[in-house]
């Protein structure tokens, strides 16, 4: 069975050796597109997101599970994490801060050593985050995050400090896996609990590391009723639960010292084998699929391009000019739908006036939804609210309905944009394939008896495989979930948009900033009385669905803005689609009856080696579902246990370099 890095060399040698048949065989959209492809390919990362209550040991763990000697993140006992932090590949090591000017909102980088991490991302290094650090970004030239990996530390959920919390669920929509991560000393909370349901929601992916298991002689009890616990919140059988006791600091000695029995006594080798065999069985879903089915859609568009022409060389010129005729008249049409873009124009704005009346009235329930949590825990409370962690908590309490709500509306856009892009496609026509739709409409029936006939197809060919997200080929996709990622960064905290190389807006951080404020303003006080608490809490309230409110009118008019732009480059795309048709079977209809069977002779050769790329798209499709099947390579699932990761396979001269091969076209 082929493992994941033989496939993934073997995808992108794929896409490349399809972009080099495309420009010798003169489809030049097919390769811009796959192009673009590749380089989307390339790009593409897995992100592994740690969450957990704070304390509970998730930086420990990190560097343990990332073989690191010397510790990435800061792991001293009185030491608390408060800013996420990524640490993803890189040739050298680099480490850099993002900090927000507090007056401006502008965020600027600074270049830091890994000596100095703690004075940035720690509790104690920058308390109450005075600094204004927004992220952290680590590049380390470690061999597990090579094939796009990436690792997210988190602040910790359910804490005092709110903030924490808000930062946190900013990198749930995100998450391909998510590692919650509790300890031996006490079981499973509420605040831990109810975070957890809502990251379920975003990744079916969840492993449960145990930390800790070193300073717990009766660790075994506290992992049997967290994991009843889990069973009964998330309605998943207990047998599976991946729920691992480990212990860090045997990992981490084991890593100085190189004696095998810390290792097995760290339990390491368990949880490993757990994590990079998720990893294996999932990635090739999120970071090969879409990309191997997307240039498959290219290589199906040439082949159909070229059995069109054949199957017209074999008839008489009269078919040949019907089609161009078609051809001609749908492309007047797209130029017409260029040229008096008012309708579809006025469909998206009617969609997104729409829409954006749908989020107001969810704003305007969220906001009731705190308010009443406030009436309720000031009756409840009484003079009680009026100490500093009981306004605290239920202040952490109304931002977890803010945020939870702004990250459902989060969601709600991206459905309703994917399913409305869907239905406008199809209405102007966007979504069907240009040569044998044209054929059909003049009631051309093909020869298959000829050597060169219409490819058939799959269901992959049909349906763009994106997983929760997105897919790479919907209108906008990336841009898309740009906007969406940095929306919901500037409202929490965790700028999920960063990650795909967008800088953080102005304005990062408007609920954090708000809690901060709040709590300061409180603690100014030398006495305070319920009114006042409850006052401030209300304005506190008022300001922040103030700004949710503007924050999600600002992302509609972006995404409003994005969805025409889109639209306007998939109708110029498919005009020069159309036109690169067209001229191909106007040169087949000026052949001297001496060239025609050299054209036919070339287009046989060009559909042999699409045929030859089609069914190596096949072929490596097949072997990701046998990994798939087979939950991951067993080399992946063991890469963490050694601290050594399997060696991708390069793929050969021959795999790499298709020049020679189509030379002749």
């Amino acid at each position: 069975m082929k493992n994941f890095f033989e496939i993934r060399h073997g995808v992108a040698a794929h896409i490349e050796q399809s972009r080099v048949l495309a420009g010798k065989a003169g489809y030049d959209m097919s390769v811009q597109a796959l192009k673009e492809i590749g380089e989307a390919f390339e790009k593409k990362e897995m992100m592994v997101v740690a969450v957990g209550e704070a304390r509970r040991g998730k930086s420990s763990l990190l560097n343990a599970l990332l073989n690191e000697k010397e510790p990435l993140f800061p792991v001293d006992v009185n030491v608390c994490t408060n800013v996420v932090t990524i640490v993803r590949y890189g040739k050298t090591e680099k480490a850099e801060v993002f900090l927000e000017d507090p007056q401006t909102g502008e965020v600027k980088t600074e270049q830091i050593s890994r000596a100095q991490i703690a004075e940035y991302v720690s509790e104690q290094g920058n308390p109450n985050n005075y600094k204004n650090v927004k992220l952290l970004n680590l590049a380390v030239p470690n061999d597990l995050l090579k094939e796009g990996v990436v690792f997210v530390d988190t602040p910790g959920v359910g804490s005092l400090n709110v903030s924490h919390t808000e930062a946190t669920y900013g990198f749930l929509p995100g998450a391909d896996l998510i590692l919650f991560v509790s300890d031996c000393g006490n079981g499973l909370m509420e605040t831990e609990l109810n975070f957890l349901k809502r990251g379920y929601q975003y990744c079916k992916n969840i492993i449960f590391p145990l930390t800790k298991k070193d300073m717990n002689a009766d660790y075994q009890v506290i992992a049997e009723d967290n994991r009843k616990k889990i069973h009964q919140l998330l309605d998943i059988p207990e047998e599976a639960v991946q729920l691992i006791p480990v212990s860090s600091v045997a990992k981490q000695r084991y890593l100085k010292s190189g004696s095998k029995s810390m290792y097995t006594n760290s339990n390491f080798p368990q949880l490993e084998e757990a994590i990079w065999t998720m990893i294996a069985r999932t990635r090739a879903e999120i970071l090969i699929e879409p990309y191997l089915q997307a240039a498959r859609q290219e290589l199906m568009k040439m082949a159909d391009s070229v059995a069109a022409q054949y199957q017209l060389l074999n008839t008489d010129k009269g078919k040949t000019e019907e089609l161009i005729q078609s051809l001609n008249s749908e492309i007047a049409k797209m130029e017409d739908f260029q040229k008096k873009s008012a309708d579809w124009r006025n469909q998206i704005n009617y969609f997104f006036s729409v829409t954006g009346n749908n989020m107001h009235d969810r704003i305007q329930k969220i906001s009731a939804q705190a308010r009443e949590l406030l009436d309720e825990k000031v009756m409840e409370k009484n003079k009680k609210i009026c100490e500093q962690s009981e306004y605290s908590a239920v202040l952490g309490q109304i931002n977890e309905i803010i945020s939870c709500g702004a990250l459902d509306i989060r969601e709600e856009l991206e459905g309703a944009i994917q399913g409305k892009s869907d239905e406008m496609e199809a209405s102007l026509g966007l979504d069907l394939d240009i040569n044998q739709s044209a054929l059909e409409a003049l009631r051309f029936e093909p020869d298959e008896d000829l050597v060169v006939v219409f490819p058939k197809k799959k269901k992959m060919d049909r349906v763009i495989g994106g997983g929760r997200k997105i897919s790479i080929n919907s209108m906008g996709g990336a841009a898309v979930g740009a906007i969406l990622g940095g929306a919901i960064g500037m409202l929490v905290g965790g700028p999920p948009g960063l990650l795909l190389g967008v800088q953080i807006g102005s304005g990062a951080g408007t609920l954090v900033g708000g809690t901060k404020g709040c709590v300061e303003a409180l603690g100014k006080y030398d006495e305070l009385d319920v009114g006042r608490v409850s006052k401030a809490l209300q304005q506190y309230i008022a300001s922040s669905i103030s700004a949710l409110n503007t924050t999600i009118n600002n992302t509609i008019a972006q995404l409003r803005m994005c969805v025409v732009t889109s639209f306007e480059e998939k109708i110029r795309r498919r005009i020069r689609e159309l036109q690169e048709n067209a001229a191909q079977m106007k040169k087949n209809i000026q052949l001297s009856k001496t060239e025609v069977p050299k054209k036919l002779n070339l287009l046989k050769q060009q559909d042999e080696l699409l045929q030859k790329q089609i069914a190596d798209s096949d072929r490596l499709h097949a072997w990701l579902e046998e990994l798939q099947e087979a939950g991951g390579s067993a080399q992946a699932g063991k890469a963490g246990q050694s601290g050594r990761r399997e060696e991708p396979v390069k793929a050969s001269a021959a795999e790499s370099g298709a020049d020679a091969e189509y030379q002749f076209l």
